[in-house]
């Protein structure tokens, strides 16, 4: 969380991290991320389902940095991943293979025999080529592949269409017809496939819990015709996706729909006797992180003043990407008249902003600034456009 104590930009878990002390002396941006909050939104995550068989695999697209995913492997978490590279991070993480799943449209051969011979938890197929190809692959290799078909519930949700996955016009999932075509393909004795469940996942930063109501309603009739088939189904992924409110600091907002999130899942699933999955990424890292900068210079013209900054769309694309809202703080308070300025970065592109007409208290070139909320999708989708280099990544871990 951030908050001003005596003028000076706190963050962390318990509010406890000086970032003006933490700045001092840098001159580059960086990021920096509060452990003992991954903690604490995993183990909250973790205590909804407690009364149930499951397991939360960390979606490492979110934030792969390894010590992220050490701590989920000591927190006896697994990993979602959707490539090869992630895969063999989260196993170099120490994450055994037997918690990871592989997700993700565009498997190649070359990542499907790598999870063949980790022989992981189970690869989500999300089309009938892919399944054609998983299963000649595990067949060629004298192996059995453990798959689940993710299905595609024809969702819209309430999110930006950049980041929706659910909806029929979206290229992940299959439809129940797919689905009925790959089961023909292994309707056979020794298939070289083994349908360990079914997965779904309807998007990102999803606020509205009646979206995933919606998904686990259109996703039941298919586990009950799979179970009439004789398919065991040892798992059901309900998947990731719970957002943050970027726009607010207050830890009760999320966790209350988290409460919402847990038990809606829970009543939706009440019959089915197999393990939950999880995917969750944003909500368990997001709120983690910020990305601090100093102001490299005020510019001010008839028309608007920029706050020009050392960091910007090439550390954390979300604004122009997605036209999200971080909150953006200066890390010393100089006082509380406050002007409307846009927070830009150093890239030769119009679409290089971190923020634009929001109001901000008097600052100067120097001064540090804070962007909140930067632990998930910030490094992880972090480019070396312009030749800048990646920030450095700081830890508070106690």
């Amino acid at each position: 969380m951030l908050t001003y104590r005596n003028h000076r930009l706190t963050f962390g878990l318990d509010g406890d991290i000086d970032l003006a002390r933490i700045t001092e002396g840098e001159e580059h941006p960086f990021y920096l991320y509060d452990l003992r909050y991954f903690t604490y939104r995993y183990q909250a995550f973790r205590e909804k389902f407690a009364d149930v068989a499951h397991t939360i695999h960390y979606a490492v697209k979110a934030n792969a940095h390894p010590k992220i995913l050490g701590l989920v492997r000591d927190l006896g978490g697994g990993a979602d991943v959707v490539s090869g590279g992630e895969l063999l991070r989260a196993l170099e993480s120490g994450i055994p293979a037997d918690r990871i799943i592989f997700s993700g449209v565009g498997k190649t051969k070359d990542e499907i025999a790598l999870a063949l011979e980790k022989k992981i938890k189970q690869i989500n197929v999300e089309s009938i080529s892919e399944f054609k190809r998983v299963h000649a692959m595990a067949e060629a290799r004298g192996q059995v592949a453990r798959v689940a078909f993710r299905f595609n519930p024809a969702v819209n949700p309430e999110t930006h269409p950049y980041i929706a996955t659910g909806f029929r016009d979206h290229k992940f999932g299959m439809d129940t017809e797919s689905i009925h075509e790959c089961l023909n393909l292994i309707d056979r004795p020794n298939p070289a496939v083994w349908v360990a469940g079914v997965t779904l996942h309807i998007g990102s930063q999803i606020l509205e819990i009646a979206n995933f109501d919606e998904a686990l309603k259109n996703t039941l009739p298919l586990l009950d015709e799979l179970r009439g088939r004789g398919y065991a189904l040892e798992s059901l992924d309900v998947g990731g996706g719970l957002g943050v409110r970027y726009d607010l600091d207050h830890e009760t907002v999320d966790l209350e729909n988290l409460d919402r999130y847990a038990r809606t899942v829970l009543e939706r699933t009440a019959g089915f006797e197999g393990e939950l999955l999880f995917e969750p990424g944003r909500f368990i890292v997001g709120r983690c992180g910020v990305l601090l900068s100093k102001i490299e210079y005020i510019k001010r013209t008839p028309h608007k003043t920029f706050v020009i900054l050392g960091t910007g769309m090439h550390h954390l694309i979300r604004p122009a990407l997605y036209q999200a809202v971080h909150r953006v703080r200066p890390v010393i308070r100089r006082s509380e008249t406050t002007s409307l300025v846009d927070v830009v970065g150093p890239l030769c592109e119009s679409s290089d902003f971190l923020a634009k007409g929001i109001p901000m208290t008097d600052v100067e070139e120097g001064d540090w600034i804070a962007i909140a909320d930067a632990g998930a999708y910030a490094r992880s989708m972090a480019s070396e456009y312009n030749l800048h280099e990646f920030p450095e990544e700081k830890f508070i871990t106690d």
